[in-house]
C-alpha cells in the first residue's frame, strides 16, 4: 500500500512539474531597455514559438522546451540560449547589429528616382500575392484617459490573411472585456478598422492611405521617398521612408524595412497626425470623436516573412461629450500564430444576428481551461493594472466565467445564455422586432449558418437608432443551442454546449404580464433541460460532426416538448397548467425563479 501511495505522489509531482513554466525578459544590451514582441522559438520537435509581451516578458511551458531557445528581434543579432539559463537568470540581452553606411545609400543619393523605383518594385511584388493563409489570432486591447483605464479586451480569433489585402477575415472564438462604469467606452471594432486596411491593394478605406494603396504616378506625386540609414536593420536590409509632400491628414508617413536582394518586407511602420478617417463616429448623436494620432506597425514573421505575425495599432482621439472632453488612447495588438491550424468554428442550431463582437463574446463564454491552454504571452503590467482597476471600479465580462446582470446596461446583448440565477425579464425582451438601418459591408461576416451584423465602427454605446418592423405578429421567441469545441493542454478535445435566447429576433408586443414572462422562461428552461441531457451523452472521443447531429436531434426533441407545453397551457394563458409545467421543469433543473 505504501508503494502505491509513493507512486501516486511521484506521478502527481511529475505531472505538476511538467506543467511548470519558464519565463524571462528580453533586453537590449546597449540601452538596457526591454524588447517588446521579440520572437522566441523553442528548439524542439514541434518548432513551437511565442513572443514577448509589451514589457519584453515571455512565458512558456517547459514541456515544450527540450533543449534551447532561439531569440529573434529585428535589428538585433539572433541568439540561441539554453533553457537552463532562465532557471537561474530573469533577463537575457540581445546585441544590436552595428552597420556601416550601406553602398545602396550612395547610389540612391545620386539617383533621385532610385528610391521611387525600388518602392514601386516592392509594391508590385506584394500586390500580386494571392495566397490566403488561415491561422489563430490573439488580441489584446487597452484604452485609457488621463492614465485611467477605461477598457480592456482579450480575444481569440480565427484569421485569414493575405500579403496583398492584409487581414481578409477575423472571426472571434472567445473573448473577455471590461469597462469603467463611470465612462463606458467600446473600441473592440478596432478589428474592423484593421480588417479594412489594405496592405498593397488600391483602395478607399477607413484609415488614411499610404504608397502601398496607390499607383506609381500617384505616390510619386504625393510623397518624398528616400532610402535612409536603418538602426533596426540587418546587413542585407534597407529602410525606405516616405513622407507626404502635403500634410493634410489623408496620408500616412512611414518606413518599410526589407531585404534588398529578395525584396522581402520585414516590417511596415505607419503614422499620421490629425488623421482624416472614413466611417468613424460616436454612436451618441451629439458627442464628437476626433482622431488625433494613429500609429500602425505591421510585423512580418521572422521565421517565415511570407506571413504576417502581428499588427500593432495605437489610436489617440479627442472625445467630446456634454459633460467633458477627454483624450483617449486605445492600443490594440493582434498576434497571429498556428498557421494553417485555426480553431474549430462554433456551431449554432439557429441563425443568430450578432450586433458586434462584444455581443458574441457574451454568447461564447469559454472556460478557464480554454484560456490557460491557449494564452500566448503573459499579461503586461498595464493589462494587470487595468484588470485590477476595472475589477474595483468597473465591470469584467467573462473574466470569472460569469456575467454580472448589471454589467449589461450598455452592451445590450442580442443573445442571452441560460442561467438559473438570472431569469429573463421584460427589459430583455423587445416590444417589436428592430432592424438596424445602418450597416456597412466591411463589417458583415458569415459563419456556419450565423449572420453576424456588426455595428458601425463606434467608440461609445447608447441606444441604437432602430425602426420598428411591423411583421403582423404579436410575439416570437427564438431559442437555440451553441456547440463549441477546443483542445486543452494535453491535446484532448473538449465540447461546450449552451442554451441561448436570441433577443435580437425575439419580441412580444402585447400581454406583457407575469404569466407570459413565466411562460417564456419555461420555454427557456425546457430547452436547457434537454441541453443538459445532451451534455451527459457527449464524450471527448466523438467527432465534431457526430456531436452536431446529436445537438440538432436534441434541439428537435426539445422543440416537440415545447410545442406540447404550448398547447396544454394555451401559450401561458392557462395558469393552472402553466404552474404545473413550471414546477415540473424547475424541479428537474433545480433552478430558481
Amino acid at each position: 500500500m505504501k508503494k502505491i501511495t509513493l507512486l501516486i505522489c511521484l506521478f502527481s509531482f511529475l505531472l505538476s512539474f511538467s506543467q511548470s513554466t519558464i519565463e524571462g525578459f528580453i533586453f537590449d544590451k546597449e540601452s538596457k531597455t526591454s524588447l517588446p514582441y521579440a520572437t522566441i522559438k523553442i528548439i524542439s520537435n514541434n518548432n513551437y514559438y511565442t513572443i514577448t509581451n509589451e514589457d519584453g516578458k515571455f512565458e512558456i511551458y517547459d514541456r515544450f522546451a527540450l533543449d534551447s531557445l532561439e531569440i529573434r528581434f529585428i535589428g538585433f543579432k539572433t541568439k540561441k540560449v539554453p533553457v537552463t539559463y532562465f532557471k537561474e537568470h530573469s533577463k537575457f540581452y540581445l546585441s544590436p547589429n552595428i552597420l556601416a553606411l550601406n553602398e545602396v545609400l550612395v547610389i540612391a543619393n545620386k539617383n533621385e528616382n532610385y528610391a521611387y523605383d525600388l518602392l514601386n518594385s516592392l509594391i508590385q511584388k506584394y500586390r500580386n500575392k494571392k495566397l490566403v493563409i488561415e491561422s489563430k489570432g490573439f488580441l489584446t486591447l487597452t484604452s485609457s484617459a488621463r492614465g485611467i483605464p477605461i477598457e480592456i479586451i482579450e480575444g481569440f480569433y480565427n484569421s485569414e490573411q493575405n500579403l496583398s489585402k492584409g487581414i481578409v477575415d477575423l472571426k472571434i472564438k472567445s473573448g473577455r472585456f471590461g469597462q469603467n462604469k463611470s465612462f463606458p467606452f467600446y473600441s473592440l471594432n478596432n478589428t474592423d478598422i484593421l480588417m479594412d486596411f489594405q496592405l498593397f491593394k488600391k483602395a478607399t478605406q477607413i484609415l488614411p492611405l499610404y504608397p502601398g494603396n496607390m499607383t506609381f504616378s500617384a505616390f510619386k506625386g504625393k510623397y518624398d521617398v528616400k532610402i535612409n540609414e536603418c538602426n533596426l536593420c540587418n546587413y542585407e536590409d534597407l529602410l525606405i521612408s516616405f513622407i507626404p509632400k502635403k500634410f493634410n491628414g489623408r496620408l500616412f508617413s512611414g518606413n518599410i524595412i526589407f531585404n534588398k536582394k529578395t525584396l522581402t518586407i520585414k516590417k511596415i511602420e505607419l503614422r499620421v497626425a490629425d488623421p482624416i478617417t472614413n466611417g468613424l463616429s460616436s454612436i451618441i448623436e451629439n458627442d464628437i470623436m476626433t482622431p488625433k494620432e494613429i500609429k500602425l506597425n505591421i510585423n512580418f514573421n521572422p521565421i517565415d516573412f511570407e506571413k504576417i505575425q502581428s499588427l500593432d495599432f495605437e489610436f489617440i482621439m479627442q472625445y467630446k461629450s456634454k459633460k467633458n472632453i477627454e483624450m483617449i488612447t486605445s492600443h490594440s495588438f493582434l498576434y497571429f500564430y498556428d498557421y494553417y491550424e485555426p480553431f474549430e468554428e462554433p456551431y449554432f442550431t439557429n441563425n443568430i444576428s450578432f450586433n458586434n463582437d462584444y455581443d458574441k463574446i457574451i454568447a461564447l463564454q469559454a472556460s478557464d481551461e480554454f484560456w490557460n491552454s491557449n494564452y500566448q504571452f503573459p499579461k503586461s503590467f498595464s493589462e494587470k493594472r487595468a484588470i485590477s482597476f476595472l475589477k474595483k471600479y468597473g465591470s469584467l465580462i467573462n473574466y470569472e466565467n460569469s456575467i454580472p446582470k448589471d454589467d449589461m446596461k450598455y452592451t445590450k446583448p442580442s443573445v442571452i445564455a441560460w442561467n438559473k440565477n438570472k431569469r429573463l425579464e421584460w427589459g430583455s425582451i423587445k416590444h417589436g422586432l428592430d432592424i438596424n438601418k445602418k450597416e456597412h459591408n466591411f463589417t458583415n461576416r458569415d459563419n456556419n449558418g450565423e449572420n453576424i451584423k456588426a455595428d458601425k465602427v463606434f467608440h461609445s454605446v447608447v441606444e441604437l437608432k432602430n425602426n420598428d418592423n411591423d411583421s403582423g405578429k404579436n410575439q416570437e421567441f427564438n431559442f437555440g443551442y451553441i456547440l463549441d469545441t477546443y483542445k486543452i493542454k494535453n491535446g484532448n478535445k473538449q465540447f461546450i454546449t449552451r442554451t441561448l435566447f436570441d433577443r435580437g429576433s425575439s419580441f412580444c408586443k402585447y400581454s406583457r404580464i407575469t404569466n407570459k414572462l413565466i411562460y417564456i422562461n419555461l420555454v427557456f428552461d425546457i430547452y436547457e433541460y434537454h441541453r443538459q441531457n445532451l451534455n451527459s451523452q457527449i464524450n471527448n472521443k466523438m467527432t465534431l460532426d457526430e456531436v452536431k447531429i446529436m445537438c440538432e436531434d436534441k434541439f428537435k426533441e426539445a422543440s416537440l416538448i415545447v410545442k406540447k407545453m404550448k398547447n396544454e397551457t394555451n401559450y401561458g394563458l392557462n395558469y393552472k397548467n402553466l404552474i404545473r409545467w413550471n414546477t415540473t421543469i424547475k424541479h428537474k433543473l433545480n433552478s430558481n425563479d
